[in-house]
């Protein structure tokens, strides 16, 4: 035997031995959760670290850490500050009470992780892990053991490089939670369903309303239009056996979440059916979150980042009421979202559509996007988490036109099967691939010109020896309304450093009257890559 025969067969057996590993692992669905849970785990701690546990950088990031907080602390939320007109910023409350104004399932998964370790983005790498475990159970309903075990752990490793599994600004709970319903709803409706699978189903509905309501609700009336259809078809014995174990522990299971955000809505607004993020809309928003709707009409505050924040709002809002912005969206959609989910390179395999919408459930899921997609194309703003709810419709339409490819033969040759295979280990090596080079040739350290690095490195020396400073921050001319330094903890009185909005001369003292046992500061930005000027606030001697 030749040494290129011999070599040959020793590279058959280790694959042969490999593709039999993991038939095992996809028939055993624990197992192969726990593996993808500690995978994603590892692989969202390696993002963070590639990306030097780098501070917040936009304002929905420290309004969820707010949230998280006040949930850390064990409250719903926080009462509403004295010199709360210092205080005030970008999507958050100060009135009725002082709180994030985002719902509440992001910031509890952050506030979970925060308490478990003392550290909040161990709540990130949390709901990296519930996303990506949810996707694995979703795609062993909808395509198949071995084909939806293999996306899930090419999805995992393809998202790590993505901003959801090291920033605060969300995604992956909504993303979760839309394969929570997906999944559920599969296994109810053919048959294998029961009390267990109507509880998650009903899980997952309230993650997504408590996550991204209004996408979630779009996704959620394909579901509801599904399980009702399900439920009028057989009558009878059946009809009492459905409603034994789906419709009461789905019930029970609404209602106790329902009196839960009740409770909570009206904690932080003082109405049982008033969300914050509306009280935030009809107060504090510039812009209204449908194109159609009129715009707000607001007190004008005298902040002049404030009123560049506004600007921005209300230019986005009257670009997105143009006819054209919708074809920009879809674009946007498509290049921002579908690249996030699946690689550009690899997304040959949606030319089958064709073939997978003879599946009921494919054009089930292809009717859910188009439906979300168009509802969204009803608002006024977009980034890539907001479709989050869809990801597991994405995932759902691209297994399904691989499982077309897969049946490609060549004669006896199984020459689909092996593109497919193919095709999701490019997927996966892809994103390991490159997490694995970038952890290995990075400094693993944070930015140290970016704003935000800046703004913790003031706050970390300015409160060393216990010391209590309250800094008020003075905009430039040339400061970004997008990069915004005043933000607080849960607890603003017990920080040992207060942030605070520059309101003249006249206008701090009585802040300064407030906290006069503490030392006061003034830190001037202009232009975001620095340098920040601080310096004691000229009528106070720290």
């Amino acid at each position: 035997m030749s040494p290129a025969t011999s070599a040959r067969g020793i590279l058959g057996a280790a694959i042969g031995s490999l593709i039999r590993a993991y038939r095992w692992l996809a028939l055993r669905p624990l197992i192969a959760g726990v593996l993808v849970a500690i995978l994603s785990i590892t692989f969202a701690v390696a993002a963070s670290t590639i990306q030097g546990f780098q501070q917040p950088q936009a304002h929905d990031e420290y309004s969820y850490l707010l949230g998280a907080e006040t949930f850390a602390h064990g409250r719903l939320t926080n009462p509403t500050h004295p010199m709360w007109r210092y205080f005030e910023t970008f999507h958050v409350l100060q009135q009725p009470t002082y709180n994030s104004k985002y719902p509440p399932a992001n910031a509890l998964f952050i506030a979970a992780g925060w308490v478990a370790t003392g550290h909040p983005i161990t709540g990130v790498w949390l709901s990296f892990a519930f996303m990506c475990v949810a996707m694995f159970w979703m795609l062993r309903a909808w395509i198949g053991a071995n084909l939806g075990l293999g996306i899930s752990l090419a999805f995992m490793a393809w998202m790590s490089q993505g901003y959801w599994s090291y920033s605060y600004w969300g995604g992956a709970v909504a993303a979760g939670a839309g394969a929570l319903v997906l999944g559920a709803l599969h296994r109810i409706v053919r048959g294998g369903g029961g009390a267990r699978h109507a509880i998650v189903l009903g899980l997952g509905l309230l993650l997504l309303a408590n996550s991204r309501p209004y996408e979630g609700f779009l996704v959620s009336l394909p579901v509801a239009v599904v399980l009702a259809r399900w439920l009028w078809r057989d009558r009878g014995a059946t009809w009492r056996r459905k409603w034994r174990q789906v419709v009461v522990p789905l019930g029970i299971v609404g209602l106790a979440g329902m009196f839960c955000m009740g409770e909570y809505n009206h904690a932080v607004t003082g109405r049982w059916l008033e969300l914050p993020y509306s009280t935030y809309q009809r107060t504090r928003a510039a812009a209204p979150v449908f194109i159609w709707q009129q715009q707000n009409r607001l007190a004008p505050v005298a902040d002049p980042t404030m009123r560049a924040f506004e600007a921005w709002e209300d230019s986005t809002y009257q670009w997105r009421k143009n006819p054209q912005s919708q074809v920009e969206f879809a674009t946007a959609f498509v290049t921002d979202f579908v690249e996030l989910v699946i690689p550009p390179t690899l997304l040959l395999p949606l030319l089958l559509i064709p073939l997978a919408l003879r599946n009921r459930w494919t054009r089930f899921a292809l009717g859910t996007l188009a439906l979300t997609v168009v509802g969204m194309g009803l608002t006024a703003f977009f980034f890539s988490h907001y479709a989050a709810p869809l990801v597991g419709l994405v995932l759902v339409v691209h297994g399904s036109c691989l499982a077309w490819l897969a049946r490609l033969r060549a004669g006896r040759l199984p020459v689909g099967s092996a593109l497919a295979a193919a095709i999701v280990a490019l997927w996966f090596v892809g994103g390991a691939g490159n997490t694995v080079h970038d952890f290995l040739t990075s400094s693993h350290t944070a930015w140290p010109d970016a704003w935000s690095e800046q703004r913790k490195l003031i706050a970390d020396t300015l409160s060393r020896g216990g010391r209590r400073n309250v800094v008020i921050v003075r905009y430039g001319p040339a400061h970004s309304p997008h990069t915004e330094w005043v933000y607080n903890a849960a607890d603003i009185d017990a920080s040992p450093v207060v942030w605070a909005r520059d309101m003249g001369d006249p206008g701090n003292q009585p802040l300064l009257d407030y906290f006069r046992d503490r030392a006061a500061w003034m830190v001037e930005v202009n232009s975001d890559s620095g340098s920040f000027r601080v310096s004691p606030y000229p009528s106070r001697t720290p």
